[in-house]
């Protein structure tokens, strides 16, 4: 009896718990990592710095390598929530003026559910799940006098991605596993200084304010194996394709000056125009391999490329298009194809208690002359440290601190000075930081 009532409420749990991952909201936004790609997927990922290809840990395999579904018994879920630190440094080159960026907390969310039916469904051959999580994205301000002025004072990125994937074992050392992604950007937002004395030739002129505000949506999939070629030895190979989210909004400029002077249609210090722009997602390929010598402890490292080279410019194409207006939204970003890598592991310290490590590099997307504060892109360094309490053979507490260095960047950007007469030269550094937390409950259909 007591058995059935435990059951039942196991059941009622996993039905609460799916409830809030369908009915979780939208609001999510992420940095880090290379280029605008969100390295925080989960506490326990994260903790072994993402390498996690070959070794599935839980629902964030989803993602990661969608063959690893098939590992996870049962029912299981994944809550997570990470607050990032993101601290951006400027020096400039001829003044030496230092500007730091708003502090700001960036919440991240993240969810994930698993559904494997075990022997009793096609002899434990099929396995499925769903996530939720911002893969891509950013957020900062500035100071509205400040280097960033005419280059983003506020900048926002915010996406959440739905994925739904599956898994099928084909033979007992053999994998593979494949899903659907659904990108929306809900949020694609910036707001600069108007440069109404550049445009103007030099006539001394209060700067105006320019805004743009977009949203879309658009697709991609991904697809990986995992093999077991010898005992202890594990192999993976994911694979995420490229995508092209295309948004679409307004424009509005506010207190121009000579408004006709400036080839504006309208005399009115005030323009609106609908805009429309496309995002690049890029393609990533990533290979794992992973030593389990004992159920005690792992290590695993991820060798990745990540084909940036989809994101060549973030340029703006315009209901009422000006010379003008082409000059100020054309914006070349020529992101390069970039390498990564991951070594991670974990120990069992106990039945209640594991721990675990990494170190991560990401090599820089961007172009020294296309570096901006919209993202001060560089190499990146992540050490990443975590642990794992099993509160109950059902229930894990994930928790995760991580800091990330952004190399120093001697940068010279000359379209920025040509299209708005700032120069915005000098020396980038960043930081990101910040602890994660994940709540995992797994129910096994056996039971």
């Amino acid at each position: 009896m007591a058995d059935k009532v435990l059951m039942a409420k196991n059941k009622f749990l996993a039905v609460v718990i799916l409830a809030v991952l369908l009915a979780m909201p939208a609001p999510v936004w992420a940095v880090g990592s290379a280029g605008f790609e969100n390295a925080s997927y989960s506490a326990k990922t994260l903790s072994q710095a993402n390498a996690v290809v070959a070794r599935p840990q839980d629902g964030s395999t989803i993602l990661f390598n969608p063959a690893g579904i098939g590992e996870l018994p049962g029912i299981q879920t994944n809550l997570g929530i990470q607050a990032l630190d993101w601290r951006i440094f400027h020096r400039d080159n001829g003044t030496g003026d230092f500007t730091q960026n708003d502090f700001k907390i960036i919440p991240i969310p993240s969810a994930y559910l698993t559904v494997n039916p075990g022997k009793g469904f096609l002899d434990d051959r099929l396995a499925a799940g769903i996530a939720l999580n911002s893969p891509f994205g950013l957020s900062s301000s500035f100071p509205v006098g400040s280097v960033a002025k005419f280059a983003g004072i506020k900048n926002d990125l915010k996406m959440v991605a739905s994925t739904a994937a599956a898994s099928v074992k084909i033979t007992d050392w053999l994998r593979l596993g494949g899903g659907a992604t659904y990108y929306n950007i809900y949020k694609y937002r910036q707001t600069f200084n108007y440069p109404n004395t550049f445009i103007l030739g030099g006539l001394p002129s209060p700067d105006g304010k320019a805004t743009t505000d977009a949203d879309g949506w658009g697709w991609g999939w991904n697809s990986g194996l995992l093999i077991k070629p010898f005992r202890h030895h594990r192999l993976g190979m994911s694979y995420r394709s490229r995508a092209n989210v295309k948004v679409d909004g307004q424009v509005q400029i506010e207190d121009i000056v000579l408004a006709v002077a400036q080839g504006f249609p309208t005399s009115d210090p005030f323009f609106m125009t609908g805009i429309h722009s496309d995002i690049g997602i890029p393609a990533n390929l990533t290979l794992g391999y992973a030593y389990e010598p004992s159920p005690k402890w792992s290590a695993e490292m991820d060798v990745g490329l990540t084909f940036w080279n989809a994101f060549k410019d973030q340029d703006y194409a315009f209901d009422q298009p000006t010379a003008l207006l082409r000059a100020l939204g054309t914006v070349p970003r020529d992101y390069d194809t970039t390498w990564n890598f991951h070594f991670g592991g974990k120990r069992q310290l106990n039945k209640k208690w594991d721990v675990m490590g990494g170190f991560a590099f990401y090599e820089a997307a961007s172009p020294k002359k296309h570096v901006d504060n919209f993202l001060p892109d560089a190499n990146r360094y992540l050490w990443t440290m975590g642990t794992t309490y099993h509160w109950t053979r059902s229930i894990d507490l994930d928790f995760n601190y991580f800091f990330m260095l952004f190399g120093s960047r001697h940068i010279s950007n000359p379209e920025q000075a040509a299209r708005t007469g700032d120069n915005i030269d000098g020396r980038f550094t960043s930081i990101i930081h910040g602890p994660m937390f994940s709540f995992n409950y797994k129910f096994d259909l056996a039971e």
